[in-house]
């Protein structure tokens, strides 16, 4: 299983630094969050990428729909979702691995 190493954020979506520079680590649960996040079109070289897990928020919710949409963007970033989980409080858990590509 191949990881992916990106500049890292924090929590606040704030650079974060180290000795004066950019610190670089395993990104793939940041990678995640975002896909996440992100609306479609929000990413210009992938423009079908994102979940608007804001705007589901505030529309009508259907639990395997939105489990069902996960599945679909992780595939979509090359990740392998291994199991995806929705609750009755709409908390999602996702266990993926990025695919080697």
């Amino acid at each position: 299983m191949t990881k992916r190493d990106d500049i890292l954020l924090t929590d606040s979506e704030e650079l974060q630094f180290l000795a004066g520079d950019f610190l670089v680590g395993v990104s793939d649960q940041q990678h995640v969050q975002h896909i996440l996040k992100a609306n479609k079109g929000h990413y210009y070289q992938s423009p079908l990428i994102g979940l608007g897990s804001v705007d589901l928020i505030n529309g009508d919710l259907d639990r395997d729909f939105v489990k069902q949409q996960i599945k679909l963007q992780l595939k979509s970033d090359n990740y392998q979702p291994l199991t995806v989980d929705v609750d009755q409080d709409f908390n999602i858990f996702i266990n993926a691995e990025p695919l080697t590509i």
